[in-house]
């Protein structure tokens, strides 16, 4: 990795934090654009947990277990809630509010591991692709510029 300062060009050859939690393949890993320096990162068939990172002390938050393969993460950018894609055995998509991690949604459609998630410009729709060939649209967000009163919660933005 490179860094260039005014003057200065620093290059890092080892890496400043290491995590070992994940008891298989690490398949998903998602920055927090609302909490600075929060982590979520998810494990393959056997692990089936988020796990959550403060990556300014260094430490392990949480772990949630999710029952099923996590194969991709994504924040919303309207509020403060996470999309986990799923595989064996669920092939669901999952909404999340952190940092209770109470499940707000299950979303099923896809008949195979669901693989890459996307979310629009606006923030209010994610679209999905999965391995039985599929894209699926799902509206899952308010609006950052509206008042909803949506999932027990009142936003005003």
């Amino acid at each position: 990795m490179y860094f260039l300062s005014s003057v200065q060009l620093y290059v890092w050859t080892q890496p400043v934090m290491k995590y070992c939690e994940h008891t298989v393949a690490v398949k998903a890993i998602a920055w927090s654009p609302h909490l600075y320096r929060l982590l979520a990162s998810g494990g393959g068939t056997t692990d089936e947990c988020i796990r959550f990172w403060n990556t300014t002390t260094n430490s392990h938050l949480r772990c949630i277990n999710t029952g099923s393969q996590v194969c991709n993460l994504i924040w919303s950018k309207n509020v403060n809630e996470l999309v986990s894609t799923h595989g064996y055995c669920q092939n669901h998509i999952l909404v999340w509010r952190y940092s209770t991690m109470s499940k707000l949604a299950t979303l099923k459609g896809h008949e195979a591991r669901v693989l890459y998630p996307a979310i629009s410009p606006d923030g209010k729709t994610i679209v999905t692709g999965a391995r039985d060939e599929t894209l699926r649209f799902w509206n899952v967000f308010p609006s950052p510029r509206s008042q909803i009163v949506s999932r027990g919660k009142i936003s005003v933005a």
